[in-house]
């Protein structure tokens, strides 16, 4: 089979360009054909086809004057369009993270070939136009259960009318453009992000959920690795991450805690560690240390309020023998097993978090730890993510007549 897979960006600037790449990776090392297309930067992975990539919209530094690009990217349309008329092996499109970069100017190319298309769900854009589906730090689902105009009505982007306008305009352009009716499959992460697109009005025969999985080999040590008396959080360094609600608890408790990433809540975040004695804030950490900190945490904390579409952090921690602590919100309700390999308790609260940070000192987290890198082979291995993926491209491929 020869897949193309279809991404903002060819090169790891969040967790759903590991999974693009990770994912072209998987099916190349089981025989199949993968060609590439996405932004070009230099920053970029080597690639083959990065002479195809196109011009796309830095969108952090964009202004009023690249509004037009970052509805309608016409480099990427006219790009694609030479892509597939070089590769007419393809037989399908797997497209990730578009909107914003290559938009949905990419999507007219690909039918006007015939080619079926999957897209792999990271996030809740297709139902929310600022995509995660919260306002003012909390949890919202106005544009689910009414009108997407919400989005202006509560200037949900930055508090600024104008962003929240041009985000409103990009979620209904892309639909009419075809995010969703080209789309002959939609992949969930998990089974309550398909729930939510349902919930949405999305067609359900078009929603499949397919976990995301963990690169096993490269994790998991031979045995549980001895651990140390210290609870990590490793992630973003935002509100909607549940980071008050974590710091609070660890003064409550007076548990070890570090913590290492980064984003627009880190100076606050280090002003208030400064304060607690018993928490240390690593700032960001990747690579070996990374995964060293991570097997030897007494347990990794996901404390999360907003409705996380999987809990890749979580797997991961498994995938090493650390028991998670979570939240129980969002996808995390199907990583974490609670009392199995990990402690569930209610988003937010502060006393449950610390009543399960307690309650670990008495439980048997070498057990756990075994539980844990057990579930993560057979529920989130390589192996078991390739023949769901496989059986979801044959069934579109057969369905379109390609």
């Amino acid at each position: 089979m020869h897949v193309l897979q279809v991404n903002n960006n060819h090169r790891v600037v969040g967790g759903s360009d590991n999974v693009y790449l990770n994912t072209g990776n998987l099916l190349k090392r089981a025989g199949h054909e993968v060609s590439y297309f996405a932004a070009k930067s230099q920053f970029d992975e080597p690639c083959e086809d990065s002479h195809f990539f196109c011009d796309g919209l830095d969108t952090k530094n964009a202004g009023p004057k690249d509004a037009l690009r970052f509805l309608h990217n016409p480099h990427a349309q006219s790009a694609l369009k030479n892509m597939l008329s070089a590769r007419s092996e393809i037989e399908i499109a797997h497209l990730h993270i578009y909107y914003g970069r290559l938009t949905p100017a990419i999507l007219s190319p690909i039918k006007n070939c015939h080619l079926p298309i999957v897209q792999t769900l990271h996030e809740y854009k297709t139902v929310c136009p600022t995509y995660m589906m919260e306002r003012r730090g909390n949890v919202c689902d106005l544009c689910i259960t009414g009108t997407s105009l919400n989005c202006i009505k509560h200037r949900c982007k930055d508090g600024s009318i104008a962003k929240s306008t041009l985000i409103w305009m990009e979620h209904n352009l892309a639909k009419a453009l075809g995010s969703i009716r080209f789309v002959d499959k939609f992949i969930c992460v998990s089974d309550f992000q398909r729930e939510i697109l349902i919930k949405a009005g999305i067609p359900e025969r078009k929603l499949r959920t397919l976990h995301n999985f963990i690169n096993a080999k490269a994790l998991m040590p031979e045995t549980v690795q001895s651990k140390e008396d210290y609870l990590l959080y490793i992630g973003r360094i935002e509100t909607l991450k549940g980071l008050q609600t974590l710091l609070a608890a660890a003064e409550q408790t007076g548990a070890e805690l570090k913590i290492a990433g980064d984003g627009s809540w880190a100076p606050e975040l280090a002003k208030r560690v400064s304060r607690l004695s018993n928490v240390e804030y690593l700032g960001f950490v990747s690579g070996e240390p990374l995964k060293q900190l991570v097997q030897r945490a007494r347990a990794v904390i996901v404390p999360s309020e907003w409705y996380e579409t999987f809990g890749l952090t979580a797997a991961e921690a498994k995938a090493v023998g650390t028991p998670v602590i979570a939240s129980r919100i969002g996808g995390l309700t199907e990583v974490v097993r609670d009392g199995i390999d990990g402690i569930l308790f209610e988003p937010g609260n502060t006393l449950e978090l610390a009543t399960a940070i307690e309650s670990l000192k008495h439980m048997d987290t070498v057990q756990m730890g075994v539980e844990g890198m057990e579930d993560v082979k057979t529920r989130f291995s390589p192996q078991a993510h390739l023949e769901g993926l496989l059986s979801i491209y044959s069934e579109v491929i057969a369905a379109s007549g390609s």
